[in-house]
């Protein structure tokens, strides 16, 4: 009985074991699993895109402080609509992106799709709050790409001023170890397409 009512007590002083690290910015974005589905809010292209820029490692940095604004796979497939794609896949759509990044790259497609991703990252970490601030005063946002977006309420002004510009959607300031993820409803594009 004594050893029985110690085992209790000391199972009370145990420390609880400690909860796992925030996830990452990389780790948020492969969750979705990367395989293509019938999902249009998750982020499957998105991952396939970053890993084929080779961009996984700067967005698992846990040193890093960063922002995403993360396409989701519907986002993809607008653009691709808007670029002439008649598809309804995600296979497709990505393929479909990659054949366009391939001929604005002449003939390769990972420095353009570098430059896009980039511009979808800013070196700093800028919550919701911020973001309609940044708004409200008309200022830009940094990015990685070195280019810059332009809050305006709920929606972010790239470069091309031929495509519907993105807009902020759920799931939005989630926080991780490394930065904050917003996730938009385009893809934002650091040129003006021809």
């Amino acid at each position: 009985m004594l050893i029985a009512s110690l085992l209790a007590i000391s199972s009370f002083l145990t420390p609880a074991p400690a909860a796992p690290p925030p996830t990452t910015i990389a780790s948020f974005v492969a969750a979705s699993g990367g395989q293509f589905d019938n999902n249009p809010f998750d982020y499957d292209i998105l991952l396939h895109a970053v890993q084929t820029a080779n961009l996984v490692g700067p967005l698992a940095d846990p040193n890093s402080n960063l922002t995403l604004f993360a396409p989701n796979d519907r986002a993809f497939f607008l653009l691709a609509r808007d670029l002439g794609f008649q598809g309804s896949s995600e296979e497709g759509t990505w393929n479909f992106l990659v054949g366009a990044l391939t001929q604005l790259g002449n003939g390769d497609p990972i420095p353009v799709l570098q430059q896009v991703l980039l511009y979808h990252v800013v070196p700093a970490r800028v919550n919701v709050i911020q973001f309609l601030i940044l708004s409200f005063t008309g200022q830009t946002i940094p990015t990685l790409q070195g280019g810059t977006v332009r809050p305006v309420g709920l929606s972010l002004v790239d470069k091309d001023p031929d495509f519907a510009n993105p807009t902020v959607f759920l799931p939005l300031n989630v926080q991780t170890s490394n930065g904050i993820v917003h996730t938009i409803t385009r893809v934002l594009l650091p040129v003006n397409l021809p």
